[in-house]
């Protein structure tokens, strides 16, 4: 990508939509975030927040020697989701975006039903950098496709939103307790939770893709975004087909303008 190093990264590791006010209306919850260096492998529609980081690379002209304001990265991050989302837009891009590519490290979003979350907590001890380094895995899947809509078909109720939150919850006692399997569950209960809510964001054809990451050496997957883009796979054993297919992320722990 042209712009690789021209602004900051981040994945969404578990609790997608629950950004959304008509999500976490239904139950409220945790979007877990995480802050990343750049990869060669990245790539646009895939859920890597690629389209935030156009509006945020215009916004401060990173891309020819520009730069934000020396403010908070809390703040940076609002400044970005009010310039993505302005007042008269018909789609209202979630908060998760803007602040998982301001806040460095590894963040919880907790959504109570408003665009912004209630609640942030940000986890950057080198401990715990380094464990979720170790066991999170990337593997590239093709990107999503033009014209694909995730939100074609809707399944919204409480019990639905509550699976995601539920799932995500989890993922975040995963990481807190360093422990993969309940990581790993966290994100697999995330990609069930999503298959429930919105049915497209967990296409049929796509069962292909993680089938071959649910054995036993294996302790949970989630895709990178609705759609595909990369498969975020946890395990505490690195086997030959992960060595083949993925690749590893690098954590940023520090504020974004700091070497990207």
């Amino acid at each position: 990508m042209s712009d690789l190093y021209h602004f900051p990264w981040r994945i969404c590791l578990a609790g997608g939509w629950l950004d959304q006010p008509w999500c976490s209306k239904l139950c409220p919850g945790p979007v877990i975030v995480v802050n990343i260096h750049p990869h060669p492998m990245f790539k646009t529609r895939s859920g890597l927040a690629t389209s935030t980081r156009k509006v945020g690379i215009a916004l401060w002209g990173t891309d020819h020697g520009g730069k934000p304001p020396a403010k908070k990265a809390s703040e940076l991050a609002r400044f970005l989701f009010n310039c993505e989302n302005p007042v008269d837009c018909k789609y209202v891009s979630g908060s998760q975006d803007a602040l998982g590519l301001m806040l460095p490290g590894i963040s919880r979003l907790d959504y109570n039903g408003k665009y912004w979350p209630a609640e942030t907590t940000t986890i950057s001890d080198p401990e715990t950098v380094a464990w979720l380094e170790e066991v999170l895995w990337l593997i590239p899947l093709p990107s999503r496709p033009d014209g694909y809509n995730p939100l074609k078909e809707q399944h919204l109720t409480e019990e639905n939103a509550k699976k995601i939150a539920d799932a995500s919850t989890l993922a975040w006692e995963g990481i807190l307790k360093k422990d993969s399997k309940l990581l790993g569950k966290g994100l697999t209960g995330t990609m069930s939770g999503w298959s429930a809510l919105l049915p497209e964001t967990v296409p049929s054809y796509s069962r292909e893709w993680y089938q071959p990451f649910t054995g036993s050496e294996y302790d949970g997957c989630l895709f990178s975004g609705a759609g595909g883009g990369f498969l975020l796979v946890v395990s505490s054993t690195e086997t030959a087909l992960l060595k083949e297919k993925g690749f590893k992320i690098s954590i940023k722990t520090t504020p974004w303008m700091s070497k990207l």
